[in-house]
């Protein structure tokens, strides 16, 4: 078999040639990368962060000083294909062995850096961005019938290890791909594991505490700003940095004419920005407060889709993007807050007494997403079908292992759910967004020793004072002014204003108005155009999570169009 690998070529950003990066090749194997490795038949690659690397140079009797990519090549020469067991932190690897006539790529274990594949006749490639894999003809643009399921049934999440192209798969978290001749398997070398949890409610706070401290030391020496929202999460990581080193520079995203144009509902019931003062006195940080306008955001739409690579949260990804901008030019890398929520269970679904359910919490309005189909693509996708089904079979697999009441069983297969699709979903709009604005973001509520542990603590402790997220306001409590420790759970701060949704509202009824618009061979044009000129409502619009409603339902729908259009999807019916 012929292997080709691309990884960090940066296609988004420039139109050069596929070899930009530099490129080893080995007989019939070639790896075209920043950071490689050659040495007697061997090709090695890695990118993002190795968090043990002296501890491994020892292992491993290399220099401390050694580079990643020839720390993996010796651990392979040790361990085999199984030592992406022994990579920690952040960090993507690739081995190929001419010799063995074998790879090995492996993906970080909660998923922060993405990891594309597609195999075609006696050929496979993989990428760390789908439009790299069509550009070299790796894979076909082609979009199948479960690929539709997944864009107007799931989108903008996917299902793991799936994406919306039939022939590009998606490594998950956790996992190595594993090539040893014709043969190709996937391997999870690391799992979210259930089993009981010892330790009384002391030991617990005291341990999440060394937890947190051991995910902030790990970054902190990277100099990173903060992106700083106020909230728990944020403040909190904001305070543990800043007792590590003075003049912490923090930012905060906020929107042109806000205070005027607030809305407050169930989901967000304050605005930000008096928390955000608050937090950056009590840290002593050099903040800044980036404000955005509703043009700006609206333009942006089509260069997120070219960062992912897909359709994705409209103008929530455009203002992390324009956002993260501004920080790039004070700082290299920036701390966010992201996955706290789903680490400590935060968000509404994870509250009150109700049962399961029978679709994912965030899935919207599954009635809205039928609706929005030519009847009979209607009748073929069966969306509610394809959902309650795979639902149901993601309830099965996120069983607890162990024996526990019925309160603390759903609470783990929720969170076991949330790992798998809303998080990976969110932690690629973060490195995606960022990364497109020319900063690196660094996520340490997802460190898979935090999160590992937590997701094991009994629910009656995560919840403890009656609060969400109780455990973690009481292991940060004596870095945080009362106000902040308590402050009730806000989402990331989208825009509320009506000249936004106006705007959206206008390039949606001018979409409806082209003829030629690839969207419009699935979706139901009146229907599109009933909505645009409808009042949005977002408590009657819902479409994914507690963001997406509204004029983000059409924004998505417009990438999805742009995304067809500039990449020739086809469609197999």
């Amino acid at each position: 078999m012929n292997w080709f690998g691309v990884y960090h070529q940066d296609y988004v950003q420039r139109n050069g040639s596929i070899c930009d990066a530099p490129c080893v090749s080995k007989g019939r194997m070639m790896l075209c990368a920043y950071g490689s490795a050659s040495e007697d038949g061997l090709i090695a690659m890695t990118f993002g962060r190795l968090c043990d690397r002296r501890a491994l140079a020892a292992a491993l009797d290399c220099p401390a000083d050694a580079e990643p990519a020839w720390l993996a090549l010796r651990a392979y020469r040790k361990w085999g294909t199984d030592y992406p067991r022994h990579m920690e932190g952040t960090v993507v690897t690739c081995v190929m062995d001419a010799a063995g006539d074998s790879m090995v790529l492996s993906r970080d274990r909660m998923g922060e850096q993405p990891v594309f594949y597609a195999r075609r006749g006696d050929k496979l490639a993989f990428a760390d961005h789908p439009d790299t894999l069509l550009k070299n003809a790796a894979a076909e643009p082609v979009m199948d019938l479960d690929g539709l399921r997944e864009l107007f049934g799931l989108g903008p999440a996917r299902t793991p290890g799936r994406t919306f192209i039939r022939d590009i798969a998606m490594l998950e978290p956790g996992c190595a791909l594993i090539l040893e001749g014709e043969r190709l398997r996937v391997d999870r070398y690391f799992e979210m594991t259930s089993r009981p949890h010892e330790d009384d409610e002391r030991t617990t706070i005291d341990t999440v505490r060394g937890l947190l401290e051991q995910a902030v030391d790990d970054v902190a020496g990277l100099n990173p700003a903060v992106m700083l929202s106020g909230g728990l999460d944020s403040t909190a990581l904001t305070a543990l940095l800043a007792r590590r080193r003075d003049g912490v520079m923090s930012f905060s995203v906020d929107y042109q004419d806000n205070d005027r144009d607030f809305r407050a509902n169930a989901f967000r019931p304050e605005m930000d920005a008096p928390y955000v003062q608050l937090a950056a006195r009590a840290c002593h940080t050099q903040h800044r407060t980036v404000v955005l306008d509703s043009q700006s955001l609206a333009s942006a739409l089509g260069r997120a889709v070219s960062l992912r690579g897909f359709p994705g949260m409209a103008d929530i990804d455009t203002s992390l993007l324009l956002f993260s901008r501004d920080i790039a030019r004070y700082a290299r890398n920036v701390v966010s807050g992201e996955c706290g929520d789903e680490v400590f269970c935060g968000y509404p679904w994870f509250r009150g007494e109700a049962a399961l359910g029978d679709v994912f919490p965030w899935s919207g309005s599954m009635e809205l997403r039928e609706s929005l189909l030519k009847p009979e693509l209607r009748e073929r996708l069966k969306l509610t079908e394809y959902v309650k089904d795979l639902y149901a079979q993601r309830v099965r697999q996120a069983e607890p292992d162990h024996p526990c009441d019925p309160k603390e069983r759903r609470m783990k297969i929720m969170q076991k759910l949330c790992f798998d699709y809303f998080m990976t979903n969110l932690q690629e709009r973060a490195v995606r967004m960022c990364e497109g604005a020319g900063v690196r973001v660094l996520t340490p509520l997802c460190d898979p020793r935090l999160a590992e542990y937590v997701y094991n603590v009994p629910w009656e402790m995560k919840f403890m004072g009656g609060q969400e997220k109780g455990l973690f306001r009481e292991a940060v409590k004596d870095l945080l002014p009362e106000k902040l420790l308590r402050r009730t759970k806000s989402p990331y701060p989208k825009t509320c204003s009506p000249q936004y949704a106006q705007i959206i509202r206008q390039t949606a009824l001018r979409l409806t108005m082209d003829a030629e618009a690839p969207i419009f061979t699935l979706l139901d044009r009146e229907r599109v155009a009933e909505i645009a000129r409808g009042d949005m409502d977002p408590a009657a619009t819902p479409w994914f999570g507690q963001l997406m409603a509204g004029a983000q339902l059409l924004g998505y729908l417009w990438q999805v169009n742009r995304w067809m259009r500039e990449r020739n999807i086809a469609v197999e019916v």
